[in-house]
C-alpha cells in the first residue's frame, strides 16, 4: 500500500477518533477525578495542570473533544460510506 493523501488523512481520522475516546475512558487524566494509583501519580498522571506538558496534552485533548464532537461524527459517517462505496 503506497503512501498517499488518502491514507494519511484516514491516519488523521484514527488519531482524533482515538483522542476523542481517550478523554472518556481515562479518568485518570481528569481533573478531579477518582484518586490515583500511586505508579499513576509516580508518572505525572494525576491532574490536568496548563504549565506542564501532560496539562497541555490534557487540555487539547479537551478541547479535541468539545470543539469536533459533532464534525467527528459527520466526519466518519461520511467516511464509512465512503468505504462502503469503494471497497
Amino acid at each position: 500500500m503506497p503512501f498517499s493523501l488518502g491514507n494519511l488523512m484516514e491516519a488523521t481520522l484514527l488519531m482524533v477518533n482515538a483522542i476523542a475516546i481517550l478523554q472518556d475512558t481515562s479518568p485518570s487524566l481528569k481533573p478531579g477525578g477518582p484518586p490515583v494509583p500511586r505508579v499513576l501519580s509516580k508518572m505525572g498522571l494525576t491532574t490536568a495542570d496548563d504549565t506542564t506538558v501532560k496539562g497541555k496534552i490534557v487540555t487539547m485533548m479537551n478541547a479535541v473533544r468539545t470543539l469536533l464532537r459533532v464534525p467527528l461524527i459527520a466526519i466518519n459517517a461520511i467516511y464509512v460510506v465512503y468505504l462502503l462505496l469503494v471497497g
